[in-house]
Order: C-alpha cells, then structure tokens, then sequence
C-alpha cells in the first residue's frame, strides 16, 4: 500500500465515518499504523523508537529516536548513541536530548504483509480505544436512568442503543412477558459497570425493585428533598408492585404525593411499566392496620399476629383477592410487612 496523501486521508475518513473519533485519535491511530507497517517491511528498526510525522501537505516522514548519552553510559544501541557520535549528525545536541535519524525509505509503499499485519495492531487498538471510551461513558453513570432504543429482539435477549453503544438487556432484567418492539424508546436502570481482561459490562434492568425507585425519583421532588421517603419496595415484575412510603412532614400525605393531582404521577410510571399494578402503602406503627392495607381490597375479619407470623380470618370470597395472581398479593404483602402471612 502507497503511503500518499490520498490513500492517508481515505483512511482518516473511513475511520472518522465508523469510529467517531476526535482528530487527535485518528491522526495517532494513522501513525500508529504507518510505525507498525514499517517496522514489518525493516525488521532492523524493530526494536527502535519510531516517530512518524505527518506533514500539513500529508507528506510522511519517518524516524528512529535515539536518546543521546555518554560513551560509557550506553546500554541499547538501538535506543541510545553516543555524544561523539550524535554530534556528527547535529552539531548542538547534548547529552541526553532526542535525537530524530531520518530513516524513510525512498518508496513509501508498505507491502502486503506489512499492510495486514499492520491492520491488525490498527483494529486491536481502535478496540481498546472504543472499551475505554465506552468505560468513560457510563462509570458515573451508576444507578442512572438511562434512555435506550430497542434495535432488535435476538433469541431471548434484547439489543438496545444507548447514546450511540450497543447495550443488552438480558432475559433476568427483562420485564417477564413484556413485548419489546423494534424502534421504541424505553428507559432501563444502570446498575452496575464493570472492566475486565474480556471487556467491559454494563448491568441494565427493567425488572428489579431499584428500576422503580429510579423512576420515582425522577418524577417525585419531595424524596429528594426528604419530605417523604420510600421505606421499602416488594415486587413481582410484570404483575405487581408494593411500595411502602412514609411522610417526615405531618402536612404531607405521602400516598398522595406518589399518586399526584389527577394520578398524574402514577400514570407516568404505571406507562413506564407496561401497567403493571402499584399499590402504595403509607407505613404506620400499628402492624395489623399495616397489614390489613397491605392486603386490600380483600375485606380483613381478623388478623392474630404470634411471633412475626400473621394469621389472616376472612371469608372465602375475599381469599382470591388476598392472593392474587400468582399469589404475588399475599407475597408482596409478606415482604412489606415484614410478617409471614397465613390465610384461615
């Protein structure tokens, strides 16, 4: 391959158009991949510094580097030379300055194993590059709502664009049963990003408890400002939700302040949801009323509590729906209460 200004510029081009990268990055990446050509076509220079300057005019220019020292100081001739010997190239150079060896070759043409061998050092640091600034992304982007495009649906995975990086959402932190459509927007929660000698993952979901805690602050100021605060959130993804709130301000009706004027609130975050039900509950010292709330509609006869266990006495009519779907009512009551709970 001909190192000209015109094939030079192609390949500044092509990189620009597939890796978005700032001027500075494509000019090193080129340089880079000039150095790593040249060292395969002159096995002699394998060990030097290379330095490769690209002119305005894209003329290319090719150097070895060479730390100039003492005679009795030189340990690698290949990277070091002597004083004497450096000023009869460069009459002002001192010990321990840089000296650049023009060694470009009279045809600035690499061959065809040089070319290859040198697109292969070119794509593993153009992955490298692409890693760190996918990692510089998203690492403070931890436990963010983050905005996502649903490319397409692939086996039981879900492949999702978010802010230009392919991300998948997988089956555990999908919302259970729920279509995901090509082209919709949706909004999952970043829970975790991690770097490793295999790349770097980032842990989305949809599913868990934190997605709706994430939503919720969103949409309602007063748990910033600590005017109400969530307790504790139970959920069965996809079916159902409880979510125990409690207000630091005798004023405020933090059930109220969840659902909103209009259930404005609630709805945003029933639509975030696909409409899977939410049950806010306020919590309160006195644990049977907790637990009679927890479990409405279901009309409550009685309820015995002995040792973190709670005994549910209503009429057979009302037991469907104590439990439920998927008895994820009783359940979700369960965890919110803190108490097991047995129906009579």
């Amino acid at each position: 391959m001909k190192l000209d200004g015109k094939s030079i510029q192609a390949a500044i081009s092509q990189m620009v158009e597939e890796y978005r990268f700032d001027a500075y990055q494509i000019f090193e990446i080129v340089k880079m991949w000039i150095r790593s050509g040249f060292r395969k076509d002159f096995p002699e220079f394998k060990k030097a510094n290379i330095v490769v300057n690209i002119a305005n005019d894209w003329w290319v220019n090719i150097y070895k580097q060479l730390l100039v020292k003492s005679e009795n100081e030189i340990e690698d001739p290949d990277t070091e030379i002597w004083l004497k010997e450096a000023k009869s190239i460069r009459k002002d150079i001192k010990a321990w300055e840089e000296l650049l060896i023009d060694v470009t070759p009279e045809s600035m043409e690499l061959s065809r194993i040089a070319s290859q061998a040198a697109a292969q050092t070119i794509k593993q640091q153009l992955k490298n590059i692409e890693r760190e600034q996918f990692f510089e992304k998203f690492q403070n982007k931890e436990w963010e709502l983050l905005k996502a495009k649903v490319i397409r649906v692939h086996a039981d995975s879900v492949i999702l664009d978010i802010e230009w990086s392919t991300v998948v959402l997988t089956p555990d932190g999908q919302i259970p049963h729920r279509m995901y459509e090509p082209g919709e927007e949706i909004f999952v929660l970043l829970k975790q990003i991690s770097k490793d000698t295999w790349g770097i993952t980032l842990s989305i979901t949809q599913s868990s408890p934190d997605y709706i805690e994430a939503i919720l602050r969103k949409l309602v100021p007063e748990l910033d400002e600590w005017l109400v605060t969530i307790e504790k959130i139970a959920r069965v993804p996809g079916k159902k939700t409880k979510i125990l709130v409690k207000s630091n301000n005798d004023k405020i009706d933090p059930v109220w302040v969840m659902v909103w004027h209009k259930w404005d609130r609630i709805n945003t975050v029933l639509s975030l949801l696909d409409w899977e039900k939410i049950d806010y509950i306020e919590k309160i010292d006195d644990d049977i009323k907790l637990i009679t709330n927890c479990l409405k509609p279901a009309q409550i006869d009685n309820i015995e509590i002995k040792d973190k266990k709670a005994y549910i006495t209503l009429d057979d009519s009302q037991k469907p729906l104590a439990i439920w779907k998927a008895a994820s009512n009783i359940k979700l009551a369960s965890q919110i209460t803190w108490y097991t709970i047995e129906l009579k």
